[in-house]
């Protein structure tokens, strides 16, 4: 699914666009999620990682973050949402950890 906004160009993979249906809690943390990222939030990364990312964050570099959707109830629990951004900036990447785009 891809899904243009005012910031630019969103694309969610088919997985995750497939999740949406399953909870409806999903799709505000992919809003949020989204949101942090833009705003220098790298989620989850930590260490070397985030040093790496922080610093082509702040100097047009490709980065990316890492979420963990936590909601007990939900069939989503646990799974990592990975946001990318190119150094382009014009499309953010939305894909699940280790999935293959």
């Amino acid at each position: 699914m891809i899904a243009t906004f005012s910031e630019g160009t969103i694309e969610l993979s088919p997985q995750v666009s497939e999740c949406l249906s399953l909870d409806l809690s999903f799709f505000p943390f992919i809003k949020t999620s989204i949101s942090q990222h833009r705003s220098g939030d790298f989620g989850i990364i930590e260490g070397e990682q985030f040093d790496i990312c922080l610093q082509s964050y702040m100097f047009g570099g490709m980065y990316y973050s890492l979420f963990e959707f936590g909601i007990d109830t939900s069939p989503l629990h646990g799974q990592q949402l990975l946001i990318l951004s190119p150094r382009s900036r014009d499309t953010l990447f939305v894909s699940f950890m280790g999935e293959q785009f």
